[in-house]
């Protein structure tokens, strides 16, 4: 098996929530320092596992200077995707202000961007960055907004430092990859399950959520894939698939639960979405019992 020594994991962190809904900084300031113990590459802060749609830009800001402070400036992406270009540079600008050393920006959601928006889009963040790097956010299921191949190519051109795709399966990621083969941009996965998938066809990594909750798996299947190791990888892999199955995919609920099993406050989500039932609470905390 071939070493992969660009096999990055970029953990995508949760935001926690007091008993009346308010972010509580204390409680994810010590969720941030637990998994700044680990040696993750990095992590992408109030993205869609942080319920950044939930948070104001206040909160928003405030949460991604948590984690700097955790994580140091150079492991930690702010994410300042907007549905405005006008909110997104706005947004852009303050963090700036303090200190944010990377960035990743969603496409505009809800209403589908046109090709001449989304260029306008990523070119007014990239300027309001300041040379700061900017990573596009690709979300299609989540967004409305399609971004082809080809588009994300001249996408890439507005300066973009590089690329983070969710919702797009392995398969489909060959086009991407093609479409950016003449340039030195880094493009990471969403899919937590699909690791050795994405590494093996050229991808620079993944961003995932479960790992912010249970990294050990994540972590090892990392070190084997840069090592090479195919033994190692085939254990390492079902330990994160294991991981992935007990959160059900990193439902938010449940990768809150697991923090809880970890001695962390409870959270409670502003997402809108069910909390974690008793019974699966129980056959959670079985299920992770090894991989802690």
């Amino acid at each position: 098996m071939t070493a992969r020594p660009v096999a990055n994991l970029i953990s995508a962190v949760p935001t926690l929530f007091d008993t009346a809904g308010e972010v509580d900084l204390a409680a994810t300031r010590a969720a941030y320092e637990q998994l700044a113990e680990q040696p993750l590459d990095g992590v992408f802060v109030a993205g869609t596992t942080g319920e950044f749609t939930t948070l104001s830009d206040t909160e928003r800001l405030a949460v991604c200077a948590t984690a700097a402070e955790a994580f140091g400036p150079q492991r930690t992406y702010w994410h300042v995707g907007h549905a405005s270009t006008r909110q997104a540079e706005r947004l852009t600008r303050a963090a700036v202000d303090r200190g944010a050393a990377r960035f990743a920006a969603l496409t505009p959601h809800y209403f589908p961007a046109t090709e001449s928006a989304l260029l306008d889009y990523y070119e007014t963040v990239v300027t309001a960055a300041a040379g700061v790097p900017v990573f596009g956010y690709l979300f299609a299921a989540r967004t409305t907004t399609v971004v082809s191949p080809a588009l994300l190519a001249r996408l890439v051109d507005t300066g973009l430092a590089g690329v983070k795709l969710s919702g797009v399966a392995s398969a489909e990621l060959t086009g991407y990859l093609g479409a950016l083969a003449d340039r030195d941009v880094p493009v990471y996965s969403g899919a937590d399950s699909e690791f050795v998938e994405v590494v093996g066809l050229g991808g620079a990594g993944v961003v995932s959520g479960v790992s912010s909750a249970l990294p050990a798996p994540f972590l090892a299947l990392r070190d084997a894939l840069r090592g090479g190791d195919p033994t190692a990888v085939a254990a390492a892999r079902d330990r994160s698939l294991q991981a992935v199955a007990a959160t059900r995919q990193g439902n938010l609920a449940h990768l809150k639960a697991v923090l809880e099993v970890r001695g962390l406050p409870a959270s409670g989500l502003r997402a809108p979405l069910d909390p974690i039932s008793p019974a699966d609470r129980r056959a959670l905390e079985a299920d992770i019992a090894d991989l802690l």
